[in-house]
């Protein structure tokens, strides 16, 4: 957000390249939060808001550079600058940062961590970014989500075309997710789990096949085998539906639950919880608007040195970056 200055009892912003084309009420919205929009309303209607000193409607389009002046006694309660980035949240989202250009930014989120909500990674970004500095209405968000107990690549937002075209991308299912998960047995060849998923917030699960109604979601999941031992196997999983907990109660409904995962049957001696990490993001061709062709990230420590145990590091490494390189030809 540019604040230009105070002059005869207004004030002053200019509009950034991410305000480009929105509606002047929906940057306003974004602009005053604390305001009721009954008052901004009202203002454009009296004249109080105005854009490059003109009256202007509701519905008018901005553009990059116009200048919209506000009435100082209706914006005296917004809060309309961001607070200073935190120090601590800039260095926890460096920490934790992958891949970034002026578009996207494409984290290695860990586990315990939400994604919305308080004490969250939407809030960490708010906290720690100055991105959206210079438009009114634009903040960076993620884009998608993860399980608080699901680590790995999540993308978030830096600019509104970076927004819109990875968005869009994922509604072409013109992307593909990649997760590595620790499965009590697991598949004998590469499956392709397809079932009807229904959330039930009564004991906060997702019902798979039979159990599920008609209003159930289309799940598609691949899964494959990557390394067996004591009964337990490290799975590679590629989902070309983003459902909560799909990848969970699609493996368990298939008889091979995350171990660990008490929720969906796959409660095990040695784990305190399940193992899945969000492993890599591939696009179909390299983007020029996110800047990459395929993302990946590396295992939590911990869960690193836990599928060591099971597996052994050298079987372990060789495993992953052969997966690195399939999914990157």
């Amino acid at each position: 957000m540019l604040v230009l200055q105070s002059v005869k009892g207004y004030n002053l912003f200019i509009c950034g390249p991410d305000d480009e084309g929105r509606r002047l009420d929906r940057v306003l919205k974004k602009l005053l939060p604390d305001i009721p929009a009954g008052l901004i309303y009202s203002g454009l209607r009296k004249g109080l808001i105005r854009v490059n000193e003109k009256k202007s409607k509701q519905s008018d389009r901005l553009q990059q550079g116009d200048q919209i002046a506000v009435r100082e006694t209706i914006i005296f309660q917004a809060k309309t600058s961001p607070p200073p980035a935190d120090s601590g949240a800039v260095y926890t989202l460096k920490k934790i940062t992958v891949f970034s250009n002026e578009n996207l930014l494409l984290l290695n989120k860990p586990a315990g961590m939400l994604t919305h909500g308080d004490d969250s990674l939407a809030s960490l970004l708010q906290s720690g970014l100055d991105a959206g500095a210079e438009s009114l209405s634009f903040r960076p968000a993620p884009l998608h989500r993860l399980d608080r107990n699901t680590s790995g690549l999540i993308t978030a937002s830096l600019s509104i075309k970076g927004a819109h075209q990875f968005s869009e991308l994922m509604r072409g299912r013109r992307l593909k997710k990649y997760y590595l998960g620790i499965c009590i047995g697991g598949p004998d060849k590469k499956v392709k789990l397809s079932d009807r998923l229904q959330r039930t917030e009564k004991v906060t699960r997702t019902l798979v096949g039979a159990e599920t109604d008609d209003s159930g979601n289309e799940a598609v999941t691949f899964a494959e085998s990557l390394i067996r031992e004591d009964g337990l196997s490290l799975c590679l999983f590629r989902i070309e539906t983003g459902l909560t907990h799909q990848i969970r109660a699609q493996a368990a409904a298939a008889g091979f639950p995350l171990a660990g995962d008490v929720k969906y049957g796959g409660g095990r001696k040695g784990f305190r919880t399940f193992i899945l990490h969000s492993f890599a993001i591939s696009l179909e061709d390299f983007d020029e608007i996110c800047g990459f062709k395929t993302c990946t990230a590396p295992l939590p420590p911990r869960s690193q040195r836990k599928a060591e145990s099971l597996f052994g590091a050298e079987i372990l490494n060789k495993t992953i970056e052969k997966i690195k390189i399939e999914i990157n030809s």
